[in-house]
């Protein structure tokens, strides 16, 4: 398994999806099913929107935002974006300030989104899939990502 967006096999951080022995071959209907007899085909198609207007939700505050690009998206429910400040350019740079991004991100805590690569451009790829999933969260994921980049992004002008 070797998708942009999974981590490295060789991660230190455990990955139960990399211990089973068929990690693609799970009982994929039984979700679809339980989700449909609990709340019907109208609940699940509301679901589903609700989802798809989050999507676009991230992907309106990305493309209103100076410091984040959009770069693939809304497809359904993933938005592809990178945090892109004024003045870097150089797109190792870019991918490298992204990289460092990722990880204070994931260090923070307050939000939990992956990062992955986009035609070679390291980019945070979120996955609006949890019903429990609002737009004061959505909100909350651009924030944080937008915060923490101006934080990082100072230290590396002044590294230049």
């Amino acid at each position: 398994m070797n998708a942009a967006y999974l981590p490295d096999p060789d991660d230190p951080h455990p990955n139960f999806g990399f211990i089973g022995p068929e990690a693609s071959r799970r009982a994929r209907a039984l979700p679809v099913w339980a989700t449909l007899a609990a709340y019907g085909r109208s609940g699940y198609r509301a679901l589903v929107e609700r989802h798809i207007a989050l999507a676009e939700r991230v992907a309106r505050r990305v493309e209103a935002a100076p410091d984040l690009e959009l770069l693939a998206g809304p497809g359904i429910n993933v938005v592809c974006f990178r945090f892109r400040p004024a003045g870097i350019v150089d797109e190792p740079e870019l991918n490298a300030l992204n990289e460092r991004l990722g990880q204070a991100v994931l260090e923070d805590g307050r939000v939990y989104v992956g990062t992955t690569r986009f035609d070679g451009r390291v980019a945070f790829r979120p996955a609006i899939a949890n019903w429990r999933t609002t737009e004061a969260d959505v909100d909350q994921l651009v924030d944080v990502i937008r915060e923490l980049g101006a934080s990082i992004s100072p230290e590396i002008a002044r590294a230049r």
